[in-house]
């Protein structure tokens, strides 16, 4: 009986995992980061996995946090954690419509200026590690929180493992499709026109997120 639920605790965290992942200010920043920086396939794959994996460590670590020290950590990245990972969101877009020579596109300067497409990227990057760290699954604390006081912290760690490993996987598996799709969609969009609707979709979400929406 004990272990019927377990695994329906475990099936609890996956479709936690599932949902969290499908939501748009999870993937779509990333995506239009892909679109603006004119990332390849493969930078998308490796720039995605990274940031999606400290996302995962960050939601086990604060189910740890959860669960030594009570419920009071996550109300509170409830209440203010969103609202700053909104604000991020909005400086990335108004970075990518205002200062565009950061990047150090083709227009503004010459091929060889790889140092600038770097250090734009590093911004970029920055911007959604804050974004996603700031952004953990809470869904996910109750599940790991009440699996931790039935069945104990290993079962427990063993359900945030698997929840995060799958967010980490349709992470970076909706990220591909989505970047591909846009591919094909909209093969022909101009720079300006990719960098404005980058900027639209970051300004969006970030306003999303900003008022409690989305998240």
């Amino acid at each position: 009986m004990s272990e019927t639920n377990f695994l329906w605790f475990l099936g609890a965290g996956i479709v936690t995992a599932v949902m969290h992942a499908m939501l748009p200010n999870h993937w779509l920043p990333f995506v239009a980061a892909a679109r603006f920086h004119r990332w390849s396939s493969s930078q998308v794959f490796y720039f995605t996995l990274l940031v999606a994996l400290v996302h995962a460590m960050v939601t086990v670590g604060l189910g740890i946090v959860v669960g030594l020290l009570g419920e009071g950590v996550a109300h509170f990245f409830h209440d203010y954690a969103a609202k700053i990972a909104g604000i991020v969101l909005l400086i990335l877009g108004a970075i990518f419509l205002f200062a565009p020579q950061l990047y150090g596109h083709r227009h503004i300067h010459h091929p060889e200026c790889e140092h600038c497409q770097d250090s734009g990227q590093v911004v970029t990057l920055t911007g959604l590690f804050a974004v996603l760290a700031l952004s953990p699954c809470e869904g996910l604390l109750p599940v790991f929180f009440a699996g931790a006081v039935k069945f104990g912290w290993v079962k427990a760690l063993t359900i945030a493992l698997a929840s995060s490993l799958l967010t980490v996987v349709l992470l970076v598996s909706i990220v591909l499709l989505a970047n591909k799709g846009w591919n094909r969609l909209l093969p022909q969009l101009q720079e300006k026109h990719e960098r404005l609707l980058a900027s639209g979709l970051m300004f969006f979400l970030g306003a999303l997120m900003l008022f409690g929406f989305g998240h």
